[in-house]
């Protein structure tokens, strides 16, 4: 009866040891996977972030687009202000700012 159970005690702990080897072989397996779905998953967040920035400038630049094709008012606003132009009568004055005092 004690070789019986000492029969069981040893196959019991080499099939702990067994189970014990295929769950350690199988977390070495699966970690660079893993690794490599967390990587995956941080790119995708920053693309989708930037994917939303992008849609919000392609917004931006429809609505200016639309003003530029719609409103004469937004169009002569952009020649003052980005090519410096002027009505016949008119006289631009340019200015420095101050420079600040340390």
């Amino acid at each position: 009866m004690a070789e019986v159970r000492k029969k069981k005690t040893v196959s019991n702990y080499l099939l702990f040891f067994v189970l014990l080897l295929i769950v350690a072989a199988a977390a070495v397996l699966l970690l660079p996977v893993y690794r490599n779905y967390q990587n995956r998953q941080a790119e995708l967040n920053s693309l989708n972030a930037r994917l939303a920035e992008e849609k919000i400038e392609r917004a931006r630049l429809n609505r200016e687009v639309g003003g530029l094709q719609n409103s004469p008012d937004t169009v002569e606003k952009v020649a003052r202000e980005k090519f410096g132009l002027v009505r016949k009568g008119e006289s631009v004055l340019k200015y420095q700012s101050p420079e600040k005092s340390r």
